[in-house]
């Protein structure tokens, strides 16, 4: 680890003990040039850490580049006008786990709810393209019209045919293989099962009601699966054991492109986008590797952030 690294994580350490920060809101996703890392909602709860920027004059004033004013790690938010270096708040417990939806996909049991499509018989009007509910589609071949004084029974055409119309034939009818001739098909709602699943708590079907707890509103069932750090990791770091403290390893996450925080004032999601320092380098994070390591700290270092402009499109 260069001590250009080591200087950002002592200031960020050193304005959490300090106090010297201010909140910017709840860590949501980040995207890594590896893959996206989700801190998703567990129970109504955010999983991800707390973002804040160092709000106190205290500057990196080491890592900038000669005749340059922009610092390493400056986060830029023109709707607040503030500015700092990043850092994560409180204790690094390892990325969460993420909701993965079984395969074949299965209907969540907990939010079921009686099913309004097929009236609760299991079945509703073929669907299957061009039957739509007649027990048959047209075939490959033309046949020669069965109506009474037709082409069938005279071999030549009747011009006032009921039948065919008068052309002398008809199109081959062919069973449905969706309803195999019974003009009703499987209901695709509810499967036949008479109920489907609204991701709703409760199988409630108000739609701006909670999100159901279980499928986390998907409606499918799903598990959890532990998201793999090493996936994410660029590179590892190493602080050299010293007389007070003994040796340190980061696993270096990223480079990141984009990350979103929930804002605690405003309830609502913002987008930051990453570009790179005056070093040339992109926003990275550092997690302790290995469960033994006190402190457990992660830090965001590096790179310069700006919000996203979030346009409101207005129709004519």
């Amino acid at each position: 680890m260069t001590p250009d690294v080591r200087t950002m994580i002592e200031l960020r350490h050193g304005a959490e003990q300090r106090g010297h920060y201010s909140i910017l809101g709840r860590l949501l996703y980040l995207w890594t040039d590896h893959g996206k890392i989700d801190f998703p909602a567990h129970d109504g709860d955010w999983t991800g850490p707390d973002v804040a920027y160092v709000s106190s004059t205290i500057k990196e004033p080491s890592l900038t580049s000669p005749g340059s004013t922009i610092l390493a790690g400056l986060v830029e938010i023109p709707d607040s006008g503030c500015g700092g270096a990043l850092m994560l708040l409180g204790e690094w417990t390892g990325l969460p786990a993420v909701r993965k939806v079984l395969n074949p996909p299965q209907p969540c049991p907990k939010c079921r709810h009686d099913c309004d499509m097929c009236g609760l018989t299991g079945k509703k009007q073929c669907e299957e393209y061009r039957c739509g509910g007649r027990g048959w589609v047209p075939g490959p071949a033309m046949l020669a019209c069965p109506g009474p004084g037709c082409s069938k029974e005279t071999g030549n055409f009747k011009g006032d045919c009921k039948v065919c119309g008068g052309s002398g034939q008809i199109v081959q009818q062919v069973e449905c293989p969706m309803c195999h001739g019974t003009k009703l098909m499987t209901c695709p709602r509810c499967k036949g099962t008479l109920k489907f699943s609204t991701g709703k708590r409760g199988g409630s079907i108000d739609w701006s009601g909670p999100a159901c707890p279980a499928c986390d509103g998907s409606g499918l069932r799903g598990e959890m699966q532990r998201q793999d750090v090493t996936q994410f990791t660029n590179a590892t770091l190493v602080i050299p054991k010293t007389k007070t403290a003994g040796p340190k390893s980061y696993l270096v996450l990223g480079p990141i492109r984009e990350f979103a925080i929930h804002d605690y004032q405003s309830t609502r999601p913002r987008i930051f986008d990453v570009v790179a320092d005056a070093l040339g380098d992109l926003l990275v994070m550092l997690v302790p590797r290995g469960a033994r390591q006190k402190p457990r700290k992660a830090y965001l270092v590096g790179g310069i952030v700006r919000e996203r402009e979030m346009v409101a499109k207005v129709s004519a």
